[in-house]
């Protein structure tokens, strides 16, 4: 995780982490450092379960866990919630996040497959073959791959016309 933010940081580029709980808990400075550094932090869930295989109450007790973790690290809860196995939300997952007290759910269009760990090039094709304006590109912490692909990949975003910027930002 550090790597990512180190990286995002030399390539000024701000990034949303969608944190899960027990991971916030287990690095219990992370969540400082990625607000601090100017990057949005958001509630992935607790124990990262596939969430459309979970009914309401389970959802909820999933969230509302990695609600307390980000409240932990940071002193709040913070604006965003991604549900955790899924590109997409269903009714009950939505249900559950506005119950936990997320108004915004949010889901990504764009699939790195960063965590399959595939070589850097494949990273960045998979982003670029399907992004465009707007679009939220999944990637995740701690693949080293993903670290590397990171400056050449902002670079193409950046060729084509195309800025990263946090959730925040986007949603504004």
């Amino acid at each position: 995780a550090t790597d990512i933010l180190a990286a995002v940081k030399d390539l000024k580029t701000p990034i949303t982490v969608m944190a899960v709980g027990n991971w916030l808990n287990a690095n219990p400075t992370i969540g400082k450092e990625i607000l601090t550094a100017g990057n949005d932090l958001g509630n992935h869930t607790y124990s990262h379960q596939a969430m459309m295989h979970l009914n309401y109450k389970q959802a909820l007790n999933e969230i509302e866990r990695g609600k307390s973790a980000i409240r932990s690290a940071v002193g709040s809860s913070q604006k965003y919630f991604r549900p955790s196995g899924t590109p997409k939300s269903n009714s009950t997952i939505r249900k559950a996040a506005l119950a936990a007290g997320y108004s915004n759910c949010i889901t990504y269009d764009v699939d790195t497959l960063d965590y399959q760990d595939p070589k850097p090039a494949a990273i960045i094709d998979n982003c670029m073959k399907s992004v465009t304006k707007g679009s939220i590109i999944s990637l995740h912490l701690g693949h080293k791959n993903t670290v590397i692909a990171l400056p050449k990949l902002i670079s193409e975003l950046n060729s084509h016309n195309l800025t990263p910027v946090t959730i925040s930002t986007l949603l504004a």
